[in-house]
Order: structure tokens, then C-alpha cells, then sequence
């Protein structure tokens, strides 16, 4: 079975000089990256932590965090990828909730946590040059490789354990299906707290390609970033779809300033038609994947390539053809997965676990708290078990309000949060971003869009207020900031 560090080590060996890592200011050599995780890997094992305690990794898209990463893995320890843009609190709760031994920082952390802290950069600065390590020690087989915290329904987050054995079959799955194997650049949006950064880390290292990392602070500054990703040769592009989205809102953004760009791969959100059409005209030589799978079954266990012909006759598209054989629906709609990428469970949390994770057959499974439907030979997405809401006594699927707002010939994106009052949902606000610039009354557009809407929703469906943006707000994964822009809402 394909070793990740195994196959990590023959690109240090055959390719010393190749870039693993790069940013727009700092990079990062296959021969750097091996040897400097091996001496952050000796100084691991020399503190003499629990094996496979976990390693908390804090920072933010730097060279640093990977050699962290791998160093953690060398020493037998599972690492927590957490982005520094993580609130205090929740980082508190993360570290407690893992029982890490260990806090490594790439940036400076400035607040008091119960458990040492050291930075990845004094390590390797007091650490032995000339380390040479056995890989008797390396996360292998059912060791637990990474964790990641997700936030639970119930606001605290839960850390779902992948297996080195999760990570592999993933890795072999991308490579199988994908055309990662001719040599490029592959970019990283995703900061690695978000399993999506998974999809290009390892599959860009193990194949011995470049990974081109993006900060927040560049995709915060439209010019920084496209600066930077048209200087970064990419050819694999990773991203949720809404990161797509604000980058087409800039007229330049195409196959003539990403010139070698020939393949997308979309997860972590619904991918919209619009979306893929507009990228088929504008990256005429690019392929899109639509991909499909929580941070609980190994990033990714199911896709769809989209074309011409797909995109013309669905309304939404597919998440995989019902040939797809780790992927199912319950009687009750709920998308199961099975396979050799479900997740050994959650941290520190086994009634959670037992619930999420049944045992069949003698099989862990995984069940999504999605809801799926079949139709002419693929499996869709419809909504989330737990997106409802009840509202003056009605149950709401608010991905429903959603969808039929998106319909409306006006409506460029839409995103419907429901407003609280002491707990309680009093009504539903629509945020939307028109295609062409709000003129005249924004009270005249809300009167013409609830006209357009009641032809397809009830009155108790369609949203009291309706706000007008330029763009939906991102949180830091790329994913549009539901929670952020709900507290807006709050009465």
C-alpha cells in the first residue's frame, strides 16, 4: 500500500532541489521539507509524549506549518491544524478537547494556553543538522494522522480522527481519477484547518509537484491576489466554489492570466450551473470537477465531471453517478458513505461517534446528515437534515428558499439566515447580490423579486427583508460566512 511519507521521502531523494511549497514571499525545497521535518521530528520525540498524543499546529499558510506537519507524522503524533485567524475561545476549546501535549506555532500566538507552546522556527534553529531518522516511528496503517475540529450543531467542535489508512486510500482515489500525474502547480486556497486543503497538500507532495499557497491577507487585497495567481503557473485549482465566485466577479480572470490552468476541482459547497458556465468560457481548456464528501469520510468520496451537456440538463448539478459504490441513500433520503476513507470516529467523544458512525456488516459507516435524491443515473444533493427551521409553526427548508431566490433572473447569489429573538426565529432575511448594480429604491427590486418569488413559495416562505450587496461575505475556508452574516440578524 502507497506510503504518503514513503513516497514523500523518494521526491526528497530524486528531486532534492524541486519546489515543494511555495507563497508569493517565501518557498520551500522537497530536500528542505525532508530534512527539516526529521530534526523537528527528533526534537518531538525526545520530549517523550504520550505516542500519538496529538500536536496542535498554529499558524497560517506558511512553509513552516508543513514541515510541521510532516514532522508531527515522523514522530508517531496525529497533528490539529489550527489557522491563526481561530477565535481565542475556540482555540482553547480545540486544545483542551484534543488533550494535545503540545502547541507548535509559524506565527506568534498571544494568548495563555495550558500546555507549552514553542515555535516551529526555535525548534529547528536549537535542533541537531545532521538527524538521520528510522521510519519505525512514522503514523502508519489505523494511527490517527491528522485531526480536524468541525463545528458541531451543538457550537462545540467535534475532532474527526483520520486514519494514516484514510489519508492513503484518499490519495490513491485522487490519483486514479484525476490527471495529477503530468508535472505542475497546484494552488491551495484553503487554509489547513479546512479538510479541502487536504485534496491539493497531499496528493501535490506525495506526486512531487508544487503546492502554491495563498494567504488570507492576499485575498483580502484583490490586487495582491491576482498578482500572485498569475505568477503562480497553477494547473490543478482547489477551491470551494464561493472562492470562484468572488474571483470572477474580476473581468481579468482567465485562461490568458492563468495560462496553465486546465483543472478545477470544486468541494466543501454546492457548485451553482452559473458558476461552471462562465468558467467553461472563460478557462476554455480547463476541465471542472464537481467533488462530494464531509471532513468525516477523508475530504472528498465522489465526483462528477461537469460538461457542456451536464450543465444544459440539470437544474443543479450531480454529486456522483449511483454507481458511485461507497456512496447511498437511506430510506429516509440520507446520503450514507462506506468505504475505506470513513473517519475512525470522533476524539474523545464515543456515544457521538457510535451515533454518526454505525457499525453494518462488520463496517463502519459514516451517516452525513445530508439529504440526496436519484434521478437519471446520478445522486443530488437537497439539503441538510438539520438546515430546517420552524417558523409561525411551519417547517422551513431554508436551501429550498435558497434555491428559488438563485432562480430569479435578477439574482446573481443569495443566502437566506433566519433572525432571532430571544432564541426564537421571528423571520428570515434574504442577502442577495444582484447581476447588474442596484438603481433607484432597493424597495422597488424587494417588491418586483417577492412578485417573481410568490409564483414559487408560499407567502410564509418568502423572506420578510431583503438586503442588497455587492458580494457575499467569505469566512476564512472560502465558504460563504453564514454564521457572520446571522449575527447581523439578531434582534
Amino acid at each position: 500500500m502507497l506510503s504518503i511519507l514513503a513516497a514523500i521521502e523518494r521526491v526528497a531523494l530524486q528531486q532534492p532541489q524541486k519546489t515543494a511549497y511555495q507563497t508569493h514571499n517565501a518557498s520551500l525545497t522537497y530536500s528542505e521539507l525532508w530534512h527539516l521535518s526529521d530534526r523537528l521530528a527528533d526534537y518531538l520525540m525526545k520530549l517523550k509524549l504520550r505516542r500519538q498524543q496529538p500536536i496542535v499546529i498554529y499558524g497560517h499558510m506558511s512553509p513552516l506549518q508543513i514541515v510541521a506537519f510532516i514532522g508531527a507524522v515522523k514522530a508517531g503524533h496525529p497533528y490539529v491544524p489550527v489557522d491563526s485567524s481561530t477565535p481565542s475561545e475556540r482555540l482553547q476549546l480545540i486544545t483542551e478537547a484534543s488533550g494535545a501535549g503540545l502547541v507548535l506555532t509559524t506565527e506568534l500566538l498571544q494568548m495563555p494556553l495550558n500546555l507549552p507552546v514553542m515555535a516551529v522556527h526555535d525548534i529547528l534553529d536549537a535542533s541537531s543538522k545532521d538527524v538521520i531518522l528510522s521510519s519505525a516511528t512514522w503514523v502508519r496503517d489505523e494511527d490517527i494522522h491528522y485531526i480536524i475540529y468541525t463545528s458541531g450543531s451543538t457550537g462545540q467542535p467535534k475532532g474527526v480522527q483520520i486514519t494514516a489508512s484514510n489519508l492513503t486510500h484518499f490519495v490513491r482515489w485522487m490519483q486514479e481519477h484525476f490527471p495529477l500525474q503530468q508535472d505542475g502547480v497546484f494552488l491551495n486556497q484553503a487554509p489547513y484547518s479546512f479538510d479541502l486543503s487536504v485534496m491539493d497538500l497531499y496528493p501535490a507532495l506525495v506526486g512531487g509537484h508544487t503546492l502554491y499557497a495563498i494567504t488570507q491577507q492576499e485575498i483580502a487585497n484583490p490586487k495582491a491576489l491576482f498578482d500572485s495567481l498569475a505568477m503562480s503557473n497553477t494547473r490543478v485549482w482547489t477551491s470551494t466554489p464561493s472562492f470562484a465566485k468572488m474571483c470572477l466577479m474580476n473581468k481579468e480572470w482567465d485562461q490568458k492570466l492563468m495560462p496553465a490552468l486546465d483543472t478545477f476541482l470544486f468541494c466543501g459547497e454546492v457548485l451553482p450551473i452559473a458558476v461552471c458556465n462562465e468558467l467553461m468560457l472563460r478557462f476554455p481548456q480547463a476541465t471542472i470537477y464537481n467533488l462530494y464528501g464531509p471532513t468525516e469520510t477523508t475530504v472528498a468520496v465522489s465526483y462528477v465531471k461537469v460538461t457542456k451537456e451536464l450543465a444544459a440538463h440539470f437544474e443543479q448539478l450531480p454529486i456522483a453517478p449511483i454507481t458511485e459504490p461507497n456512496v447511498s441513500v437511506a430510506e429516509d433520503g440520507e446520503i450514507i458513505i462506506s468505504g475505506p476513507t470513513v473517519s475512525a470516529g470522533y476524539l474523545g467523544a464515543p456515544e457521538l461517534t457510535a451515533k454518526a458512525f454505525p457499525i453494518v456488516d462488520g463496517d463502519r459507516i459514516y451517516q452525513t446528515g445530508d439529504i440526496g435524491y436519484e434521478q437519471d443515473g446520478y445522486l443530488f444533493f437537497s439539503g441538510r437534515k438539520d438546515f430546517q427551521v420552524k417558523l409561525h409553526g411551519y417547517r422551513l427548508e431554508i436551501e429550498e428558499i435558497e434555491k428559488q431566490i438563485n432562480n430569479l433572473p435578477p439574482v446573481s447569489s443569495c443566502v437566506v439566515v433566519p433572525v432571532y429573538k430571544e432564541k426564537e426565529i421571528i423571520s428570515l432575511s434574504a442577502h442577495i447580490v444582484l447581476r447588474e448594480p442596484l438603481t433607484g429604491a432597493a424597495f422597488k427590486t424587494t417588491k418586483q423579486l417577492k412578485a417573481l418569488l410568490s409564483a414559487y413559495l408560499p407567502a410564509y416562505m418568502i423572506p420578510k427583508t431583503f438586503k442588497y450587496m455587492d458580494a457575499l461575505p467569505l469566512n476564512p475556508n472560502g465558504k460563504v460566512d453564514r454564521k457572520g452574516l446571522a449575527v447581523m440578524e439578531t434582534v
